[in-house]
């Protein structure tokens, strides 16, 4: 059966269409931020400069598609349909008539579907690669500040390393078939151990 297909202009307003509820959560959020900036103490400081506008719209966005992510999806992100398998952005859902904005992937799911649920793996990640983040930084930065010389290198280079490698790949590389059989999995639970105890006894 041949698919059909809508232009990329119309892809681009289904896209913005399917997110109607986060526009009006981001004008009554930031509608209401602006007018009460001087009440909201620092985070009311945002909105003194363009730069912090720009950032809080941007982690509000995804907030706000987390929440409504069941509105703005047009399929479940699991369910398979066999004739949009690898389809191309724009294709039309035969029986339902609702697009795959994005495309279909190798197993028939809408990619569209898939990154907006993502957001909501991404909001139970990011605040622990925060805090994972934060206690490396002050372990090895207090004693690194403290020491100087030769122990700030050794150290600086020792946080930079550890706060470059990607927290998405570590959890891909976590859950790759095997990868039980190394000692990756084991090394990486003493880590996660090990640095908040660490981090309170450096920072009391």
């Amino acid at each position: 059966m041949q698919l059909e297909y809508i232009g990329a202009f119309n892809v681009v307003l289904g896209v913005l269409a399917r997110f109607w509820p986060v526009w009006i959560a981001l004008v009554l959020v930031m509608g209401a931020s602006f007018a009460y900036k001087k009440r909201l103490g620092l985070y009311g400081q945002l909105f003194d400069s363009s730069v912090g506008i720009v950032g809080v719209g941007i982690c509000l966005f995804w907030l706000f598609t987390a929440i409504f992510a069941s509105t703005i999806s047009p399929f479940n992100p699991l369910v398979q349909i066999p004739i949009m398998k690898d389809a191309l952005p724009g294709a039309v859902e035969p029986q339902s008539g609702l697009v795959y904005l994005f495309g279909g992937d190798k197993l028939a799911r809408d990619v569209f579907s898939r990154m907006v649920y993502g957001s909501q793996i991404v909001l139970i990640i990011a605040p622990a690669a925060t805090g994972f983040a934060l206690m490396v930084g002050i372990t090895l930065g207090l004693p690194a500040g403290y020491y100087g010389g030769r122990i700030d290198t050794v150290l600086s280079f020792l946080a930079n390393l550890v706060l470059a490698f990607p927290v998405i790949l570590l959890f891909y590389l976590l859950v790759t078939p095997g990868i039980m059989e190394t000692p990756i999995p084991y090394a990486m639970a003493g880590l996660f151990f090990l640095f908040p105890i660490v981090f309170f006894s450096v920072l009391f």
